[in-house]
């Protein structure tokens, strides 16, 4: 996120740090990078770096949303353990745990910090970029599904619902009689209405591609759920994965989708050859268009509830708009989103 929260100061943070991980954290600077998490580069007195992120949950969903975060963390956890040192795990707490809970409905997690050159959400991938990729997508699928139960819970498994979908059909559903207020309320409201069908098209469409392709109990893998170029660091030593916050099990294409749309397809026909899975096409259309529908309610939810205009706000508005254009036209497997998390 871009902007920092205002009822979290960077004291706030260096503190949690201090007291959650038993580290002397001398100092904590906001970083504008990513979308959906806040988060901080923390010094210590030695002179280290740490990389601590911190993720609101919601108080109608705030047990629920700390175990989810908690069990995606701790795979993360079970798969750097295994021997897949590309994952950047978060580091346990004094007590043990991998989340500590702050005032205001906030969580924070701590990570080494990565050296290295970061890359971009709609970065395309050159061919050995893309093949070196798809390697670390086929170790990670390779990790057993029984390993993944930690002592932080069990692994979620995937249930292909698009997050967001009640809100987002509620807030369809007032467009035509309803005032909203803020500083986006009305032009919110009518662009929502001129894309209403495009959405409602979508979603029947996405259900419809889900629907198709059957059970998909025996292909689950753990699955890193976003390995798009901005959540790949490229180190001295070789790439990293991180931001490991959806981690779940569930089918191989739930990565694959983003590395073909940033690879032309190749990364599909790669997957294949090198592990002998073969990948559904409606899977990875479905899961194109679940993103996009989900960047859509995210979008919506913070534009509907803006007090006033930042620079995440800004941001979401345009994004808000390139995705429902796109969400006019049938999403090809070569065919990335404008959007990010």
């Amino acid at each position: 996120m871009q902007s920092q929260p205002l009822d979290l100061t960077d004291d706030a943070v260096a503190t949690a740090v201090s007291e959650g991980w038993d580290l002397p954290a001398t100092a904590a600077s906001y970083l504008a990078v990513g979308y959906g998490s806040h988060h901080w580069a923390v010094e210590d007195a030695g002179g280290g770096l740490w990389f601590a992120s911190v993720d609101v949950v919601p108080l109608d969903d705030r047990d629920g949303g700390v175990f989810r975060l908690t069990a995606a963390l701790g795979v993360a956890v079970a798969a750097r353990d295994s021997g897949l040192s590309f994952v950047v795990a978060p580091l346990r707490t004094r007590d043990g745990a991998l989340l500590r809970q702050l005032r205001g409905g906030y969580v924070i997690a701590l990570y080494p910090f990565v050296n290295g050159r970061a890359g971009g959400f709609g970065d395309e991938l050159d061919p050995a970029e893309g093949t070196e990729l798809t390697g670390l997508l086929r170790s990670l699928h390779g990790v057993p599904p029984a390993s993944c139960d930690t002592t932080w819970g069990p692994v979620g498994v995937e249930t292909f619902a698009v997050q967001g979908r009640d809100r987002l059909e509620a807030a369809l559903a007032g467009v035509s009689h309803q005032q909203w207020q803020g500083p986006y309320g009305e032009h919110l409201r009518r662009l929502l209405a001129r894309h209403t069908d495009d959405v409602d098209l979508a979603f029947r469409r996405h259900d419809e591609l889900v629907a198709g392709a059957g059970s998909q109990t025996d292909r689950l893998v753990l699955t890193h759920g976003e390995p798009h170029p901005g959540n790949v660091i490229r180190t001295p030593e070789g790439p990293v994965l991180v931001d490991w916050d959806t981690a779940l099990l569930g089918p191989p294409e739930r990565d694959l989708w983003l590395l073909d749309t940033r690879t032309g397809g190749r990364a599909s026909d790669e997957y294949t050859a090198l592990t002998g899975r073969p990948l559904r096409s409606e899977l990875l259309s479905g899961y194109q268009l679940g993103w996009w529908l989900a960047d859509v309610a995210v979008f919506v939810e913070l534009l509907r509830h803006a007090t006033e205009e930042t620079a995440d706000t800004a941001w979401s508005w345009e994004a808000l708009d390139g995705t429902l254009h796109a969400l006019a036209s049938p999403p090809t497997r070569s065919t990335a989103s404008r959007t990010t998390r």
